[in-house]
């Protein structure tokens, strides 16, 4: 009898962890359907009192990628769609490139509240987009009033900065120093400031930024490269030496780093050693026009016209410009009385054109 009883309690336990298995399956089913596109919207459909379902319906669509379908979404429900809504939907012509569009969206935020920053950041992009960089200027101008913390805004503005012939680097330096002192010292700042100062001619204070740069972050190449020229700038040639040597051996695949030491290798003749780094910077940017001309030149100079043909074409074919030496290596060929070089180099010359 107790073990007709013990057999019948096995069954009803075994009964009860299969109807706790299959009510558990179920509930996540039932959850992903309650969330996806096609239930979102047939809850719309149901009537205007669903409408807090089209932002997420929205958002859901942005993530697959499907931005035509966002605007269309939100612009059908544009009176009634929340300010996230609005957001995405400015976000969503922004990716389909519609500065106008982009614009009409944000400017309803804006219009609403001018010192919402991110909604100002959103106009300004649209009038990048629409080129017109003086009224973006002002539109990120005020969401960084707003929002002095807001780190887009000030990468809008920066980059209507860079896009200037030449770019404004004063403004910029002012922009990457209140970046420091309203987010914070980071270390993509001072590589920042390493740079433009570098590249403005403000020697003592490039060295500084790039010295904090290296502090904070030691594996960016260029703060290394930086400040080497930088030594160099100010008459430290043993420094500018040992720096730029040990950016090249510390970042192999470093284009930049690579290359300037080659330019130090060449400068001194020594065009074999010239010619190994040259080649590494190709490899490490096989786009890269000047490691192509540098090791163009370097194999010239030692006679190795094969390797330097393949670079010349290579220099020319990312930069045109480069067909100045290109021409002037095959008159020097043809000088020479190397009627075998002077005429490959002359022929494949004549297709790099401006």
């Amino acid at each position: 009898m107790k073990n007709g009883l013990n057999f019948n309690y096995c069954l009803f336990t075994l009964f009860l962890s299969f109807v706790s298995f299959w009510a558990n399956a179920e509930v996540p089913n039932s959850t992903s359907s309650q969330g996806s596109v096609e239930h979102l919207k047939q809850e719309i459909r149901k009537g205007p009192e669903n409408v807090q379902l089209v932002t997420p319906l929205a958002e859901k669509l942005y993530k697959k990628g499907q931005y035509e379908k966002v605007t269309a979404l939100l612009w059908k429900h544009i009176e009634t769609v929340d300010r996230d809504g609005i957001l995405l939907l400015a976000q969503a012509h922004e990716k389909r490139k519609e500065g106008g569009d982009m614009a009409r969206a944000a400017n309803i935020l804006v219009g609403k509240n001018a010192k919402d920053f991110e909604a100002q950041t959103l106009l300004g992009e649209a009038l990048t987009l629409q080129k017109k960089p003086k009224e973006a200027m002002e539109a990120f101008k005020l969401a960084i009033e707003a929002n002095p913390k807001f780190e887009p805004a000030y990468h809008g503005v920066i980059k209507i900065y860079q896009e200037r012939t030449p770019p404004n680097l004063y403004e910029l330096r002012i922009l990457y120093q209140d970046l420091i002192e309203n987010i914070g010292p980071r270390a993509i700042y001072y590589t920042k400031l390493c740079e433009i100062n570098t590249q403005d001619g403000t020697f003592e204070n490039a060295m500084d930024n790039c010295k904090l740069g290296i502090q904070k972050d030691p594996s960016v190449a260029s703060n290394f490269v930086y400040l080497a020229l930088n030594l160099k700038q100010t008459g430290d040639e043993d420094g500018y030496k040992e720096q730029i040597r040990k950016a090249a051996v510390k970042f192999p695949m470093s284009e930049h780093a690579q290359f300037e030491y080659a330019q130090f290798l060449a400068s001194q003749k020594n065009y074999l050693e010239a010619m190994k780094y040259y080649k590494v910077a190709t490899e490490a940017d096989a786009n890269s026009a000047r490691s192509w001309l540098g090791l163009a030149n370097s194999s010239f100079e030692l006679r190795k016209y094969e390797v330097s043909l393949i670079a010349y074409r290579n220099a020319c074919k990312f930069d045109r410009k480069n067909a100045v030496a290109f021409r002037r290596s095959a008159t020097v060929l043809r000088n020479a009385n190397n009627s075998e070089w002077s005429g490959k180099f002359g022929s494949a010359s004549e297709n790099c054109t401006f």
